[in-house]
């Protein structure tokens, strides 16, 4: 089975999100605000096939909306929202673009999914890649993003942590109880807080900050 490069974003946002994904799904409710996402990812595929790349720095390239990228290597798969080709034969050819419909700042996890947007790409391709961009949909706003090496291998991290989870059905200590408050999966965490799983939710911990060196 594939892992998906969005399951490195939920991870890094919580990883009982893959949990109630692959080990033992819940139903999900399509909220407004997901709609509203999908449809201003829509208007904006149709204004940027209108506009030149200056807000990317580049002079000149196709843009390919949608694309399919995998990489074989660290079992995943996902569709990148748009992926430039510079055709550059000298420098760096390939740049995925992530977009975000958030007025926030860009978190780590959005980070992430882009250098493993990134990684499927080197793979595809043989090529390097060394800087994307995420998108600020609501700015309208393409913020370059250079993709390290540490990023990458925290990536390796993660999906083996995904691994993990999925495959020996591991229940994780949820990331952070300030995201709860509007987690799609928050009533069926209601374990949170029963004290006979003290001991459990710090042994889940000490191995969270083992493979993915949270703090």
């Amino acid at each position: 089975m594939s892992i998906n490069v969005t399951d490195i974003k939920q991870l890094v946002y919580c990883p009982r999100v893959i949990y109630y994904t692959y080990v033992e799904p819940v139903p999900r409710k399509v909220s407004f605000k997901m709609e509203y996402a999908r449809s201003q990812h829509y208007e904006l595929n149709q204004k940027e096939k209108r506009r030149t790349l200056k807000r990317y720095n580049l002079i000149e390239g196709q843009r390919l909306y949608g694309v399919t990228v995998s990489s074989d290597s660290l079992n995943l798969i996902g569709k990148l929202d748009i992926l430039i080709d510079t055709e550059n034969k000298n420098g760096q050819r390939y740049y995925p673009v992530e977009c975000k419909d958030t007025d926030s700042k860009i978190h780590k996890n959005i980070i992430y999914q882009l250098a493993a947007y990134a990684m499927c790409i080197e793979e595809m391709t043989k090529t390097s890649v060394r800087k994307g961009y995420i998108y600020i949909i609501p700015k309208q706003k393409a913020y370059p993003i250079n993709i390290t090496d540490d990023q990458k291998n925290y990536v390796r991290k993660i999906t083996s942590m995904i691994k993990k989870i999925i495959y020996e059905e591991y229940y994780p200590e949820p990331r952070s109880k300030k995201r709860c408050w509007d987690c799609e999966f928050q009533r069926y965490c209601s374990d949170c807080d029963l004290p006979n799983l003290n001991e459990m939710k710090e042994r889940n911990k000490e191995l969270m900050r083992e493979l993915l060196g949270f703090k």
